[in-house]
């Protein structure tokens, strides 16, 4: 990884001069030494997924006012839960515990790509995805009241999951119900400002912690399903190494063993149980054809500079140039 070809390179061996660190921060540009394709696109991919551009696709409510909010984050010990139940809350005026929250199941919630690298509050917490789509939907439902009562929607609010024009009152269950929204986010949909929040910014316990602490909560690990066998991969010796020849009969023979996969050069063992494919894919025999041999460590950063490369600007203010020439030296 280096910065642009203007600026000077920043590494561990040189000093790194005020000027240099502005330039490289302020354009943000990362560059890749790798093959010409696409691996940064591929990443983000891999990141941020393909989800809903439809309100339907994160959230519904009930003919109770009962919100069920979907999202493809998942949490993993740092309260993410917790949170985005409180942003769908905040954003559709409604109490926390009129939330139910369903977090990543295959074809039920939106494709988010993987839950990694501090990304999950700037996809759904900014101006996008689940905190959108709670925006979103509330905006219909004030404008649904509305229509309903013949009157202008600057008259009216939302709040404990009923829509209000001073005595008159409607519910969201009223309004939507067991219904469609059938609408796509909008991207003009106003957020609340932090300082009419009611929910978020303010504590609230973790809404996960009592399955924790009883023993309820199903963790991955402990995940069964009628028929559930167990995989392992066998990984290469080597970055690039490929397949010569496969000796399944290793392993065929030992206790809860059920195939091998082999498709080019990758290959697994599937057995009845996991330990049992631990222990299979140790032993299974495998010949590998070396990959290409790495560059000695010593020389390994000239090495990555003489390869090609390209700049990806993640950020650009477009005015990195003037501001440095204006700034003081």
């Amino acid at each position: 990884m280096r910065t642009t070809p203007k600026s000077r390179v920043l590494n561990f061996d040189s000093g790194v001069s005020r000027r240099a660190m502005l330039k490289a921060s302020g354009a943000l540009v990362v560059s890749f030494a790798l093959a010409p394709s696409d691996v940064f696109g591929q990443a983000v991919a891999t990141l941020v997924g393909n989800p809903s551009k439809d309100v339907d696709g994160w959230l519904s409510i009930g003919a109770d006012g009962t919100v069920t909010a979907y999202t493809g984050k998942c949490e993993m010990g740092q309260g993410l839960f917790t949170a985005q139940t409180q942003l769908v809350a905040e954003e559709l005026c409604v109490q926390v515990e009129r939330v139910k929250l369903i977090q990543c199941i295959t074809g039920t919630t939106p494709d988010q790509g993987v839950t990694s690298g501090a990304q999950s509050h700037p996809q759904n917490f900014n101006h996008a995805n689940l905190a959108l789509a709670a925006a979103t939907a509330r905006e219909a439902l004030l404008q649904m009241a509305a229509k309903q009562w013949g009157v202008p929607v600057e008259r009216l609010t939302a709040g404990n999951g009923i829509v209000s024009q001073g005595a008159r009152t409607i519910s969201y269950g009223e309004l939507i119900g067991n219904r469609q929204f059938n609408l796509t986010l909008n991207t003009n949909a106003k957020r609340k400002p932090p300082r009419e929040w009611t929910v978020m910014g303010n504590p609230v316990k973790r809404l996960d912690m009592p399955a924790m602490v009883t023993g309820t909560l199903e963790y991955v690990h402990n995940v069964r399903v009628p028929g559930m066998v167990h995989g392992r991969v066998v990984r290469p010796p080597t970055v690039g190494a490929t397949v010569v020849s496969v000796d399944e009969s290793s392993v065929s023979g030992m206790p809860g063993f059920i195939k091998v996969v082999v498709k080019n050069n990758f290959i697994g063992v599937v057995c009845e149980k996991q330990w049992q494919a631990v222990q299979a894919a140790n032993r299974l025999k495998v010949a590998w054809k070396p990959g290409p041999a790495l560059p000695p460590q010593a020389s390994f950063y000239d090495y990555m500079r003489k390869q090609p490369s390209r700049d990806t600007l993640l950020v650009d203010s477009k005015d990195v140039e003037a501001t440095l020439a204006s700034a003081a030296q």
